[in-house]
């Protein structure tokens, strides 16, 4: 029932009159009393909705009775009468609801007072709001574009509904809020994805799954177990953002079934070096891009050596890369941003995965063990070094790097209701990989070796609360990591360990019909305990000058210290929808203050009590991105960022670096385009300039002061265009092509010249495809062209009589490069079905040609000969997956 409309009409029945006299002439008559004054009129303070009359209502028939309502010195209705009929049932109706009024009594003369009043009551219909969604659409073949009849389309609510032989579907009352769609049939490749729904509003949609092959008679059909969607947020902060479906990343060469490895063939992200496992996007330094798992900071998504990413692919639900300019709901970094979301637990049957190849084993179980409870847990482990021992007398890595790892990630699940969920999900990851320059002089061997090793366990609660969703995610981590370079007889030695504790939470929801909100907060805290010792000068840092393997000075050190970061950033986005949707201004503000505690200011000397030093920053990052639909195959769009990242503990030395180091900036400006070429093909340009300053680098003074080996008075900047054409599964053909050309510079001090940035790569080209042959049999191809790192070349070399040593003499910095990557990968695969389960056999071929892939250079002990570290040779990757 609508609440009706009505105006208030005030009827004064107040009269005043004097006697009269018969008399022929009546003296002058005394003055009239004044008449009485409504100094305040009633207010209405309880309004009763008149019910409906149902006949009328259904005649869609509205009205206007007028009552005549009569007010005692309290306010209460004494009596209601109708003035202005409208019919029998409308003026019943209304003097019904009258007679239940309130109001504050009306004040004549300032006293309260009765008084009678015309009531104007109004009649209206309105449309019903609706307390639920409408879902409807339509199930394509992604190959013909045909439409597919008896596919379920299920809810994570229970409802479900079947298409017709037009492909199309329709589901009523779906409760609003954020919901898990799954799509499945015979023989068919299940698809699952989300969608969010609006109260009183209809969802259209549109699927495309991958329909069953006709079966040859007697021979069960190939098909996957679930197809996992990568969808795009409610809120589309990132102007530029490459996502890949998780059934396209795992089956495209180079990965080996690993979905997250498909983010180093996106663009605008560098070829790094083998053995390195680095994201170096848009020219950024790898440690300037940010990786998030469920909203939780990881230190990297490689293993290292780049083969294998960190999170198992049966955990995956979907992967973004944001080279730059993404929205407020992240930070702390100046480089792009990596976001993984883990796949939300609701089997209702075991599955169960097994893999094993030239690289590793691995295998992953996800169950339901109790009504709403389930429980995942995947493990992976390397054996490459075990394999090619035989085959090189165990110095394989005297040769090209080997790495070395392993991971395990383990998650139970708890269903608290249709729109509620938790999990506590558990992480750990291990690396070892070292590279050697082998010498038969002990003296002159080179081994640079890392390890690192990281654990997280954290909890994830999210509802869905009247078309809003809100999420809190609270965790907690330990990260440590050990460098060891052996030049010489000067050997470093570093090691850090860091304990973690963070905070995020997040709302978002509708503040109005086309303006979207989220609002959340983003906490961490670091605490590191550093031990350095070794050369003054190793390791290398960006913009030294100097060669793979050179020996360090003897100039030797060593330092112990403990630093304490922490950060609270509240961060808030709008997304305003103009002009029906074809415009959308995305709006953002994040306010991150930063606190830094130091052990030690100065050096220890002697007995010397230790004085700390404590830091404190405020961050201010403005967002702001736009995107236009300029027409039905064009959009366009734009977008700035300011972005802050705190100097790492390691730098924060008394001895080795500067305990007073300030946060770096970066401003990011882009703008792009996308033009929809064919109904399945699209072309992406996206054109970027970042600008970076406060960047720390090594002083250049002589004799810098005590405490100040570091500081904060580096710039930079990288510009450049990157392009996608890409082609979604069509005719079981699916792939891109992506090119990049990028300038990365760097200024060591503010009077100084702009040089080439170590991470300077200035052409980057990748082409991917895959095709599906049909029958279980799938194809695919990668080619990789990537200029080299900028390196100094060294021209000539001083003979030190002394140490018995050379000592190089540089040129221009950073104006050679190690020569360009270039390589071929293929792969094929053939799946099959079994009693149980699924079986797929793949081979892959990276390095096809056996080229020599240069990784850095070197020199002989006099630099008179230089030579290269090349990477992996040819590496056939045979392996095998079983599926339940």
């Amino acid at each position: 029932m609508r609440r009706a409309s009505f105006s208030l009409v005030l009827v004064l029945a107040l009269t005043a009159t004097a006697p009269l006299r018969a008399q022929p002439a009546p003296p002058r008559a005394p003055a009239p009393a004044p008449a009485p004054v409504l100094t305040k009129p009633p207010k209405l303070t309880r309004f009763v909705d008149a019910e409906y009359p149902a006949s009328e209502k259904a005649r869609g028939r509205t009205a206007v009775v007028v009552l005549r309502l009569t007010l005692d010195a309290a306010g209460s209705v004494q009596d209601a009468s109708v003035t202005e009929s409208a019919g029998a049932e409308f003026d019943a109706a209304a003097v019904a609801a009258a007679r239940r009024f309130v109001f504050e009594p009306a004040e004549i003369d300032g006293k309260p007072s009765p008084i009678r009043i015309l009531y104007r009551y109004e009649f209206t219909l309105q449309p019903e709001v609706q307390a639920t969604a409408i879902f409807e659409g339509v199930v394509k073949d992604r190959s013909t574009q045909g439409p597919l009849e008896g596919v379920t389309v299920a809810l994570d609510s229970g409802q479900q509904a079947v298409t017709d032989a037009a492909g199309k579907f329709r589901i009523t009352d779906v409760p609003p809020g954020k919901h898990a769609i799954t799509l499945s049939g015979d023989r068919l490749t299940a698809l699952r994805t989300e969608e969010s729904f609006d109260a009183g509003k209809k969802l259209d949609a549109t699927y495309e799954v991958q329909a069953p092959a006709a079966a040859a008679p007697g021979a069960a059909a190939d098909q996957d177990d679930l197809e996992i969607v990568v969808t795009a947020p409610a809120l589309d902060k990132h102007v530029v953002a490459t996502q890949v479906t998780a059934e396209e990343g795992k089956r495209l060469p180079g990965t080996q079934g690993d979905v997250l490895k498909v983010v180093e063939s996106m663009p605008g992200v560098a070829r790094s070096q083998v053995g390195s496992g680095q994201l170096v996007v848009w020219g950024a330094a790898p440690e300037d891009t940010r990786v998030y798992v469920d909203g939780v900071r990881l230190p990297r998504l490689y293993h290292g050596g780049g083969l294998r990413s960190v999170v198992a692919t049966e955990l995956v639900d979907s992967v973004e890369l944001a080279p730059g300019g993404y929205g407020a709901s992240y930070g702390r970094g100046l480089g792009g941003l990596v976001t993984v979301r883990t796949r939300r637990a609701d089997e209702t049957a075991p599955h169960a995965t097994v893999g094993l190849d030239l690289l590793d084993a691995s295998a992953a179980v996800r169950t339901p063990i109790a009504n709403g409870v389930h429980v995942a847990i995947a493990a992976r482990r390397s054996h490459l070094h075990s394999v090619l021992e035989p085959f090189t007398n165990g110095d394989a890595e005297d040769f090209f790097p080997i790495p070395r790892y392993y991971d395990g990630q383990a998650r139970v699940a708890l269903d608290l209701g249709p729109h509620e969920r938790i999990d506590l999900t558990g992480m750990l990851s291990s690396d070892r990989i070292s590279r050697t320059v082998a010498s038969s002089d002990p003296l002159l061997a080179k081994r640079d070796t890392r390890e690192t090793s990281f654990q997280r366990i954290y909890a994830r609660w999210e509802k869905d609360v009247d078309g809003a969703n809100v999420s809190v995610v609270p965790w907690f981590g330990h990260d440590e990591n050990t460098l060891e370079n052996a030049f010489g007889d000067v050997p470093t030695l570093v090691t850090s360990k860091s304990t973690l504790y963070g905070l995020r939470t997040a709302w978002h929801g509708k503040a109005a019909e086309a303006v979207s909100v989220t609002v959340g907060l983003d906490a961490e805290v670091a605490d590191t305990r550093v031990t350095r010792n070794g050369s003054l000068t190793n390791p290398a840092r960006e913009g030294d000058v100097r060669t793979f393997g050179q020996l360090p000075p003897d100039r030797v050190n060593a330092d112990t210290w403990k630093v304490v970061t922490a950060g609270l950033a509240p961060f808030g986005e709008l997304d305003v929808a103009l002009w029906g949707g074809k415009v959308h201004v995305v709006p953002g503000l994040r306010i991150d203050p930063y606190f830094v505690s130091v052990s030690r200011r100065t050096p220890i000397e002697g007995d010397t009590p230790s004085a700390g030093a404590f830091r404190e920053d405020l961050a201010i990052e403005p967002r702001l991105a736009m995107r236009w639909a300029a027409s039905s195959r064009l959009d366009l769009r734009a977008a700035y960022g300011r972005y802050h990242q705190p100097a790492a503990p390691e730098d924060l030395s008394a001895v080795f670096g500067n305990p007073s180091l300030a946060t770096s900036a970066a401003d990011h400006v882009l703008v792009g385009s996308a033009v929809r070429l064919l109904e399945k093909t699209s072309l992406e340009t996206t054109a970027f300039h970042v600008w970076q300053s406060d960047l720390i680098v090594r002083n250049p003074a002589t004799s810098p002061l005590l405490a100040e080996a570091l500081s904060g008075i580096g710039s930079g900047r990288s510009f450049g265009v990157q392009m996608l054409l890409r082609q979604t599964l069509a005719s079981h053909v699916s792939g891109w092509i992506s090119y990049a050309i990028v300038r990365s510079e760097r200024r060591d001090a503010p009077d100084a010249a702009l040089r080439p940035s170590d991470y300077d790569q200035s052409h980057v080209l990748t082409a991917v495809g895959t095709w599906d042959l049909g029958k279980g049999f799938d194809v695919g191809a990668r080619v990789r062209f990537a200029t080299g790192f900028p390196r100094t070349p060294v021209v000539r070399a001083l003979y030190d009589a002394r140490h018995d040593t050379y000592t190089p003499v540089f040129g221009a910095t950073n104006s050679d490069r190690i020569p360009a990557f270039f390589q071929i990968d293929l792969r094929g695969s053939k799946r099959f079905t079994l009693p149980r389960g699924e079986l797929e056999a793949y081979v892959e071929l990276q390095n096809v040609t056996n080229r020599e892939n240069p990784e850095e250079i070197v020199y002989s002990a006099n630099y008179r000969d230089k030579g290269i570290i090349t990477g992996l040779p040819i590496l056939p990757v045979i392996g095998a997956r079983w599926t339940l």
